[in-house]
Order: C-alpha cells, then structure tokens, then sequence
C-alpha cells in the first residue's frame, strides 16, 4: 500500500515477467514498489528484510479482473458497502490485486444509488484496496441479447443517459459494455469516446466494449472507427457464428483493433473454443475474466441475480426459470489460469499477460501493473507448482 514501508524479501523465484522465466530470481519489495530484482546472488539484501524463501515457487504479475459481479454470498449491487471488503478479500485469496466491480442494469434509483455507493467506496480507499473501479454491463444493451440480465432494466440508449452516469461514476467508471446497433446506440458510443478526448477530463481511461449484442459486422467495423475498443464475454450473449452473416463473433476476430474478455471455466465457451480464440486473436488480446457472482467461494445451492433465482450445480449457474441460460460463473482468476495452460495449451507466460498484462493495458496502468520489473507496482501473485495460489501480495503488502 502507499506509504507501507516494510521491506519484503521473496528469495529463489522463478519469475514469470511475463515476458520471460528468470530462474532463481529474488524480488526486493518497499512502499508498495518492486525496488530490485535479479538473480539471488546478485541482489544485495538489507539487514531489517523480511525473507521469504520461495524453493523455485513461481511469481507472477498479480491478477486483474474486470468482470466480477460478486463472490462468497454477496453482490457489488447490495446495498450494504461493508459487503465489497468482503468480495474482495475472497478474490484475492484467489490472486487477484485489482478487480473492477461490475454491475448489471437496475431499476431507476437503485442503478445510480450503485454506482455512488461504489464510488465513494473506492474514494475512501484511497488507492489502498483491491476494488478499483466500475464497470458498467450496460444499461445500454440489446434486450434481444440479454441473457442473465434482466431485460426490463434495459434501458434505451441516450447521450443524456450517458452522461448523467459518466457524472456518478466519476474517474472510477472505468469500463462501460454497450450494444452499438441499437436505437442511439452509436452516438452513445461515439459521445463516450469523444469524452475520453477532452483535456483534463477524468474518463481517459474508459474502455468501450461490445456486450448483449446482434451487431452485424459492418456495424462492428463502423462501431470500432466510433470509439470500440473491447468485446465482453466473447461468445456469449452475442449472435452465433454464421458464415453469411457474420456478426460480433467475425468482428472480433478479425479485427485486431479489439481486446476480448473470456470466462475461462469450460463452460461459457468450451476449450476447443477457446484453443480457436487463443490461435486466430493471440494471447496478447484476450483478457481473462471471471464473471463471478454472488455464489462464487460458495456451496452449490440457490441464490439471488438480479432480482432472479439462480441455480447453481456442481460450481455451474443457471437462472431458474430459464436452465439453459447460463447465469454468471463461479469461476476465479486462479482457476481461470489453470484453464488456459492445461486444456488450452497456453505458455504459463502467456496466461499470465493473459490474466493481468492486458487488463492493465485496457485500463491504461500498462506502465505500472502487470509487469515484473523493478519501478512496477508490488502486486504479485505467488503460486506452486500446481499452479495454486500460495500468497497474494498487495502494494508490497
């Protein structure tokens, strides 16, 4: 954290940069800062070190999940902030450093009570917390393509609408999901670009992304020339592949202009899937994610999205009255990890930009997270040889 001066030794790594494997790598850690780093013998450590001996143990760039709705019983939507600690904690846990509370549309009032709410959070937090923002899974959507969303609190796209919450979110709204084809969808997009371009304007980081969409591609085309940057869960609540029609899913892959987000679990998109995306998009533009609800870090059972009743079986969730709409994961960012370099066939190198480098980029920290190297952010992951969270580190912390 800012300020917290320990000094912390992590002795005999193996540091995945991500660009490279430094074997037998010692990291120097001090005011939340990556201070040194090198071979063992080569890095001088201060007598008052706290020293962590690691046996080869890999330490990666921490996590950074920008799709998470909730986790161990709650939701960012309930009401109660104490809540969001709580959410945090548990991603953590799990080797996630920074993570964007992401919330689904509302009814009028309770939307913008959410948002304000999370934005004082993060204020009051002062650069100290694992909650780092908002992202807005719309209002602005396709009630076509709704999915676990449900499609009464959809609302219709407005450049005064938009607005209004750029005002309540603040600098801490940093990803918004649209659906550009719909009525005023376009000009929403292009206003919240052009937001981004004014000088001394807070949102410069807002990255745009197509979510809950039928666009078709030349829309997807005149959408990225407006201000796209992002696609949210790739494959899921968009229109299937159809080799003459084709739609968000070709704009995606063809378009190297665009980051996408995949939930990794297996589910949401099948592995052979995600082998095809990982071939044709590469891995420096596909950032993992989670879509974790309130029932992540919990036992099978029922619980609340929404306003709806969610089933969830072995770790898998379903609305009730609809099973065969997937309703958010379970999944976390370790697991997510775990997918990729055991079913997928990714590089552990390439999962970990995958887990944090590209986020950072999105959300323009990309000089300061998601990299080992000394000037970085201490925020660091550190797992076993099974790919299994050992410890999280915070700012050094």
């Amino acid at each position: 954290m800012p300020g917290y001066e320990k000094t912390i030794a992590l002795v005999g790594a193996t540091a995945i940069t991500p660009f490279r494997r430094a074997n037998d790598c010692t990291l120097l850690l001090r005011g939340g800062k990556i201070v040194q780093m090198g071979r063992t013998r080569e890095v001088d450590l201060p007598a008052d070190v706290e020293r962590i001996e690691l046996d080869g143990a890999f330490v990666l760039p921490g996590f950074i999940d920008i799709h998470v709705h909730g986790g161990v019983g709650f939701d960012f939507t309930d009401e109660d902030p104490a809540v969001f600690e709580k959410i945090c904690r548990f991603h953590a846990s799990r080797g996630t450093t920074s993570l964007l509370a992401t919330i689904y549309p509302l009814p009028a009032g309770r939307f913008e009570a959410c948002i304000r709410r999370l934005r004082y959070f993060c204020e009051a937090a002062d650069g100290h917390g694992i909650l780092e923002g908002i992202h807005l899974e719309g209002p602005f959507l396709n009630p076509d393509r709704h999915g676990a969303i449900p499609r009464e609190d959809i609302r219709p796209a407005t450049v005064e609408g938009l607005n209004e919450l750029l005002r309540l979110g603040g600098p801490w709204l940093r990803v918004m999901t649209l659906a550009p084809e719909i009525p005023g969808g376009m000009e929403v997009l292009r206003a919240a670009a052009m937001a981004k371009m004014h000088g001394g304007n807070p949102y410069q980081s807002l990255h745009l992304s197509i979510g809950h969409s039928d666009a078709g591609y030349e829309q997807i085309a005149e959408a990225i020339g407006n201000g796209l940057e992002g696609v949210t869960h790739i494959f899921n609540a968009m229109t299937p592949m159809h080799h003459r029609k084709p739609g968000v899913l070709a704009g995606a892959l063809l378009r190297d202009e665009l980051f996408v987000e995949v939930i990794a679990d297996a589910v949401h998109v099948h592995p052979a899937m995600m082998q095809l995306l990982l071939k044709i998009k590469g891995h420096d533009k596909i950032i993992l994610v989670t879509d974790a609800i309130r029932a992540a870090g919990q036992p099978d059972g029922e619980y609340n999205l929404a306003g709806q009743r969610a089933i969830v079986r072995d770790r898998l969730a379903y609305l009730a009255d609809s099973p065969d709409t997937l309703a958010g994961s379970t999944q976390t960012m370790d697991r997510s990890l775990r997918m990729m370099v055991r079913y997928v066939g990714a590089t552990l190198e390439q999962a970990a930009q995958m887990a944090s480098l590209n986020a950072a980029r999105v959300l323009a920290w990309k000089f300061r997270r998601g990299i080992l190297a000394v000037g970085k952010d201490a925020d660091l992951v550190v797992l076993d040889a099974d790919l299994h969270v050992r410890k999280t580190i915070k700012a050094g912390r």
